[in-house]
């Protein structure tokens, strides 16, 4: 006799699954020997017992297991009718009655090999794979809609969901959904769509920062939503936080830096001036950021060489890529090749690790080789093949490297001398030289240092602890007539100085560094110096190494005879200072 109801796998992992049910008591659960075997991880093993009663099903709880849910209601023992569900786990389970037409009859899932694996662990690892993709796909987004585009592929992909929604917010929309999260702030709050059928949302706390949360729609009624899925979107969730904090962190460093690099090299980003030495080099510059040839930039210590140098870098292509800067008077001589083309680990007695060079860290950025006219003949040789046949290796390797960036070279001594001379390669001279250009000195610059003078107030403003509303005539009359030795380096530490010392709204002369109160005769007035002594002025046309004599004493004056200090307030290095003092 055939049995008259049977209990049908209507929703769930085993859709189309069948038990009949007779006057023997039958067992539902994820047990092998089970009569009816679900896949569902949150079924028990022997989670149901079900037996044939009059008019109906009886359906029980086994005991040490969760109540299943009828009616929405959580029970441990029911009795169903033809028509009738519960729900275990994620599992909808409806009562059928018997005989059913064949060609009527649900379809039954074949469970294969390959799917019975797809349990327990193999769940997870396959969980771990799909997080593995979505690390990697958000691994490459530098802002949040770059971010919520990528979780949107992967979720599409990878969760079987329509979309993905990233919300910075102090809730979720729904203000159920928002106090639930707050009871179960590590839950996930799965909830459906009342205007549309079978239509749900997930929504899950983004942790690694409180008001981020991921939003998953799925075309789907929250009972299909398994346990495994949700702990994969909980996972996912938390991954995108992560990204999410990397993101601001990222851009507050980058806010930092922009702080950092205005205070060290002004907030003006073009060559300012009106005169027609510092028009020359405002138009030149954007011609020569459009292309990548060598930049040799030669003009007197303090002229702003390191400033246009990253005007042209900030003016190219190459603007989002990094500008390695490598002072060649600054490294020892012992250090400077390991500097530049990097070492292997125990290439050389402290070599304690591998490290790469400026040439390989600046990628396809630019690499700025300032006072390269300090280089030795050796290390001249090793630059000029590398910059000509665009390969070198580091120290103790034997792999060849390919060198991307530009190479942008600054000085300020006379380098097509000096090769003349041998004392600088002709070949690299030529090599580095390409493009030429001449950054002008303050003194050829007429009204422009009135110009740079505010602007550098300008930039400097925000560091005071007093209010300064700007300069006084008589202070911007005293800018005018000092020649500037040091040019826009001494300009600068002499406004940073009235800064920090003086105490009035606006700068007055006498805020200004000793020297410069002096040769304005702000103190009192000394006996004229023999011509030969005078260190106080500039004839023009001078040769630059008088007017660099005359850099010197002036600094040397200034700091009482201390080299240290003196070549500090030129912006050279002793060994430089000590070097041009000799005979």
């Amino acid at each position: 006799m055939q049995p008259r109801l049977a209990l049908v796998v209507t929703r769930g992992p085993d859709e189309g699954a069948r038990l009949d049910v007779d006057e023997q008591l039958r067992i539902v659960g994820r047990a092998r020997d089970a009569d009816l075997v679900l896949s569902d991880l949150s079924v028990s093993r022997r989670h149901l017992d079900v037996q044939l009663v009059v008019g109906g099903l009886r359906v029980r709880s086994l005991p040490e297991c969760t109540p299943f849910v009828r009616d929405q209601t959580p029970v441990r023992e029911t009795e169903l009718t033809a028509g009738a569900s519960i729900t275990v786990g994620t599992t909808v389970l409806s009562v059928v009655l018997q005989p059913v037409a064949e060609s009527t009859r649900l379809p039954r899932v074949e469970r294969t090999d390959a799917r019975t694996l797809l349990h327990g662990v193999a769940i997870d690892v396959k969980g771990l794979a799909a997080i593995t993709v979505l690390m990697t796909a958000l691994d490459d987004a530098k802002d949040r809609s770059a971010a919520e585009g990528a979780l949107t592929r992967w979720s599409q992909l990878h969760a079987d969901a329509v979309d993905a929604r990233l919300h910075i917010e102090d809730a979720p929309e729904d203000a159920a959904a928002c106090e639930e999260h707050r009871r179960m702030p590590d839950d996930v709050v799965v909830r459906e769509t009342p205007t549309v059928e079978d239509v749900t949302s997930v929504t899950v706390p983004a942790h690694s920062h409180r008001r981020a949360w991921v939003t998953y729609r799925f075309n789907r009624p929250p009972l299909a939503i398994g346990e495994a899925q949700r702990r994969l979107l909980l996972v996912a969730g938390r991954v995108c936080g992560s990204c999410l904090a990397r993101i601001r962190a990222v851009g507050a460093v980058e806010a930092q830096l922009s702080e950092v690099r205005q205070i060290a090299v002004g907030s003006a980003r073009a060559f300012l001036g009106t005169s027609p030495a510092a028009t020359k080099v405002a138009n030149t510059i954007p011609r020569i950021a459009a292309a990548s040839v060598p930049v040799l930039l030669y003009g007197e210590t303090g002229v702003g060489k390191s400033f246009v140098a990253r005007l042209i870098h900030e003016a190219s292509e190459r603007a989002s890529e990094p500008m390695r800067v490598i002072n060649c008077a600054s490294i020892p001589e012992s250090l400077l090749e390991s500097e530049l083309f990097g070492h292997e680990r125990g290439s050389f007695t402290g070599a304690s690790a591998t490290r790469e060079g400026a040439l390989e860290a600046a990628g396809n950025g630019t690499l700025f080789l300032d006072e390269i006219g300090e280089l030795s003949l050796a290390s001249q040789a090793k630059l000029l093949r590398a910059i000509e046949e665009k390969k070198f290796e580091r120290i103790g390797s034997n792999r060849t490297l390919e060198l991307r960036a530009r190479v942008i070279c600054a000085t300020n001594r006379d380098l097509a001398a000096m090769s003349k001379d041998g004392r600088f390669r002709s070949d690299l001279f030529f090599r580095i030289s390409v493009v030429s250009i001449q950054i002008p000195p303050l003194r050829d610059r007429g009204d422009d240092l009135v110009l740079l003078a505010k602007q550098i107030l300008g930039d400097l403003r925000p560091t005071a602890s007093r209010r300064i509303e700007g300069f006084s005539e008589a202070a911007l009359d005293a800018i005018r007539r000092y020649p500037w030795p040091g040019n826009v380096r001494e300009l600068r530490n002499a406004i940073e100085h009235a800064i920090v010392l003086g105490v009035d709204p606006q700068i007055e002369p006498t805020d200004f560094p000793e020297p410069l109160g002096v040769l304005l005769g702000e103190d009192e007035p000394e006996p004229p110096a023999p011509e030969s002594e005078r260190t106080t002025s500039v004839r023009l046309p001078a040769r630059l190494d008088e007017i660099e004599a005359i850099a010197i004493k002036v600094a040397l004056k200034a700091t009482g005879g201390n080299r240290t200090k003196a070549a500090a307030l030129l912006g050279i290095n002793r060994a430089t200072l000590h070097r041009k003092l000799e005979p």
